[in-house]
C-alpha cells in the first residue's frame, strides 16, 4: 500500500512545471508516509514534524477564532516559494505541496483538490501506519 501512496505522490509532483516537493505526512507525529522532490536539498522528511505542528496549532487557533469553520488549506509564502498544506477533516494525514512562485497558486490548489479523493481512497491504509 505504501507503494501506491508513493506512486500517487510522484504522479502529483509531475503535474505542474514548478512543483518542487509533495509529501503525505501524518498529523499526530509528523512522519512522512511518501514524498517526492524535484530539486536537491529539499528535506521534506526533516520538515514534516514542523509542518504537523503547524497543522495542529492552526486548527486550535481557528477553533478559538471561528468555532464552526473548516480549514481549506494553510498557505505560507516567502519571496520565492508557496507552501500549501491541505488537511482534510477527520483524516490522519495531510498533503504538503511546495512550489516556486512561478507556479500559479490557483493551479496548485486545484491540483491538491484533484488528488484529494484519490488519497481519501487510501485512508484505511494510511490509518494503520
Amino acid at each position: 500500500m505504501i507503494k501506491k501512496i508513493q506512486n500517487l505522490v510522484e504522479e502529483m509532483a509531475q503535474e505542474l512545471p514548478h512543483i518542487l516537493a509533495v509529501a503525505v505526512v501524518t498529523v499526530d507525529d509528523g512522519m512522512t508516509i511518501a514524498e517526492a522532490t524535484r530539486r536537491d536539498g529539499i528535506e521534506t522528511a526533516a520538515a514534516a514534524a514542523y509542518l504537523a505542528s503547524i497543522v495542529k496549532s492552526n486548527s486550535k487557533a481557528i477553533n478559538l477564532l471561528a468555532d464552526d469553520e473548516l480549514i481549506d488549506d494553510i498557505l505560507i509564502t516567502t519571496d520565492q516559494y508557496h507552501f500549501i498544506i491541505r488537511h482534510m477533516p477527520d483524516q490522519p494525514f495531510f498533503i504538503f505541496l511546495m512550489t516556486s512562485k512561478k507556479e500559479w497558486l490557483a493551479k496548485a490548489r486545484m491540483l491538491i483538490k484533484k488528488y484529494e479523493p484519490r488519497f481519501m481512497g487510501l485512508r484505511e491504509a494510511l490509518e494503520h501506519l
